[in-house]
């Protein structure tokens, strides 16, 4: 839209307005740049990410693979310092959690009907 200045009240009209929403603007830059920023942070990304079902559950799935892991190679290894034995270790670790992921489902069932035996 076009304005048509032909005095200077229009003119001071005219600067005005554009002062108006130059103002608007600037505190809508402002308000996207807030949420923006409150998007990219470590904690919102993280829910944002686990908000799907899917996700979620292969997130678990890996958790409780590495922890049993880490568990079976500090009971098995323990703290030792030689090379062969960490590196064996390792490969026992990982080798737990892989397969602990993958077989999830079964182990929750057997751990489920174990539970409800005991109790």
């Amino acid at each position: 839209m076009k304005r048509v200045i032909k005095n200077s009240q229009d003119l001071k009209t005219a600067i005005a307005d554009l002062e108006k929403k130059k103002t608007i603007q600037e505190e809508a830059l402002s308000n996207e740049l807030h949420a923006a920023y409150e998007s990219l942070k470590p904690l919102n990304i993280l829910k944002n990410a686990t908000s799907s079902p899917v996700v979620r559950n292969s997130l678990l799935k890996g958790a409780i693979g590495l922890g049993a892991g880490i568990l079976s190679k500090n009971i098995i290894v323990g703290n030792s310092t030689g090379l062969l034995t960490r590196a064996v270790g390792n490969i026992l670790k990982f080798g737990v959690a892989t397969l602990v992921a993958k077989n999830s489902g079964k182990i929750k069932e057997k751990g489920t009907g174990l539970l409800k035996k005991i109790f």
